[in-house]
C-alpha cells in the first residue's frame, strides 16, 4: 500500500523521543533577549538585495539564484516545495530558544505565503530541526533506523553521501509525487491527498504514470512530505540565534544547493558560504524574500525549465515592485 501526504508517522514522535533523552539541551545568549517578549509579533527586517544597473543583468543574477534555490527533485526532476501545512518541531535548545526557532520559521513561511497552520492548532511535526553536538553519530543512527527520512537516492552514491553530515547545518528532504491522473480534475480538487512517496514507489519499482497529451508537463508535481534538519551546535554559536533561526526557515522552506558558494543575490544562504566579496547577510534578505513568494505562488506541474522560468518571472517581479 502507498503512504499517502498528509500522514501522522510514528517515526517522528519516537525520534523526537529518542533525542530528547540523549540530546543536551543548548542556549544562546542572542534568543534569550529576543525571546523575552513572546508575545509580541516578529517584525520583518529585510537586507535589499545588491544592486544591479540594469534589467539584463538583474535577470541573469535571478536565473541563477532560482536555480541554486530551486534544486530539482529525484524522482521526477521537478521542483518541490511544501503543499501541506507546516509544522516545524525543535529540540537540543532550552525552550525560549526553541520557541523563538519554531515562530521564526512559521513568521517566514506565512509572510510569503507557504502554507501553515491556523494558530492553535494541532499539528503533526513534519519539519524537523534538531541541534546537536553529535551531528554524524546522529545521523548514522537515522540513517540506520529511521532512513527514509533522508530522502530518495536512486543512485547508491549518493546515498552514501547523503549519510555523511557536511555541517554546519544540512537537511535531508522526504518527498511525495502526485499524479493529476490520481483523481479526476485539477490537482486542487484531488481531496483527500494522495501523493505517493518516492521511497515506496522506489520499493515497487513504479512511475507515477502522469500525461502524455501536453507539451508543457507531464501532469505531475513533486511535494516534500518531511524535512529534517540538523545543526552543528558548537559551530553556530558564533551566530546571532535570529541569523540561525533564518536560515533554518530557507532550508525548511526550499531546497536548495551550493550552500558552501556565496549566492547570485545577497542571501541568508552566505552566512556559513565562504569567500563571499560582500559581507554575509545575517538575515533574510529581499531577495531570499522575493524568491520564496515566486516559489510558493508559482505553477509547479510543468518541466523544470518552465517551473523555474515561472519563479524567475515572479522574484523579478516581487523585486522590481510590480
Amino acid at each position: 500500500m502507498f503512504k499517502c501526504l498528509p500522514r501522522h508517522d510514528p517515526l517522528g514522535a519516537i525520534l523526537l523521543m529518542l533525542l530528547s533523552l540523549s540530546l543536551p539541551a543548548r542556549t544562546y545568549a542572542a534568543a534569550t533577549s529576543s525571546s523575552a517578549d513572546a508575545s509580541q509579533p516578529l517584525q520583518e527586517v529585510t537586507v535589499n538585495a545588491q544592486r544591479v544597473l540594469d534589467e539584463k543583468t538583474l535577470s541573469h543574477a535571478v536565473s541563477s539564484f532560482v536555480e541554486s534555490h530551486a534544486a530539482a527533485g529525484t524522482r521526477i526532476n521537478q521542483i518541490g516545495r511544501w503543499y501541506d501545512d507546516i509544522c516545524p518541531v525543535v529540540t537540543g535548545l532550552q525552550p525560549p530558544a526553541r520557541d523563538f526557532v519554531t515562530r521564526e520559521v512559521l513568521e517566514v513561511a506565512r509572510a510569503v505565503g507557504a502554507p501553515t497552520r491556523r494558530a492553535g492548532k494541532q499539528c503533526a511535526g513534519n519539519v524537523e530541526i534538531v541541534f546537536t553536538r553529535q551531528p554524524q553519530a546522529l545521523l548514522d543512527h537515522v540513517a540506520k533506523s529511521y532512513k527514509v527520512v533522508l530522502g530518495y537516492f536512486p543512485k547508491k552514491e549518493d546515498a552514501a553521501q547523503a549519510r555523511t553530515f557536511n555541517g554546519p547545518i544540512q537537511a535531508w528532504y522526504e518527498t511525495g509525487t502526485r499524479s493529476e491522473n490520481d483523481h479526476p480534475g485539477s490537482f486542487e480538487n484531488t481531496i483527500p491527498p494522495t501523493a505517493q512517496l518516492d521511497s515506496d514507489l522506489t520499493s515497487i519499482g513504479w512511475q507515477p504514470s502522469g500525461s502524455a497529451d501536453s507539451k508543457l508537463g507531464k501532469g505531475q508535481r513533486s511535494e516534500f512530505a518531511h524535512v529534517f534538519i540538523i545543526v552543528d551546535s558548537s559551530r553556530v554559536e558564533s551566530y546571532s540565534m535570529h541569523s540561525v533561526a533564518d536560515y533554518l526557515a530557507m532550508l525548511a522552506l526550499t531546497r536548495a544547493t551550493q550552500l558552501d558558494k556565496c549566492a547570485p543575490l545577497s542571501s541568508i544562504t552566505d552566512l556559513l558560504a565562504t569567500g563571499c566579496s560582500e559581507p554575509a547577510a545575517t538575515e533574510m534578505t529581499s531577495a531570499d524574500r522575493a524568491y520564496l513568494k515566486g516559489l510558493y505562488a508559482a505553477e509547479l506541474d510543468k518541466y523544470l525549465n518552465l517551473e523555474r522560468g515561472d519563479v524567475h518571472e515572479r522574484m523579478m517581479q516581487q523585486i522590481q515592485g510590480k
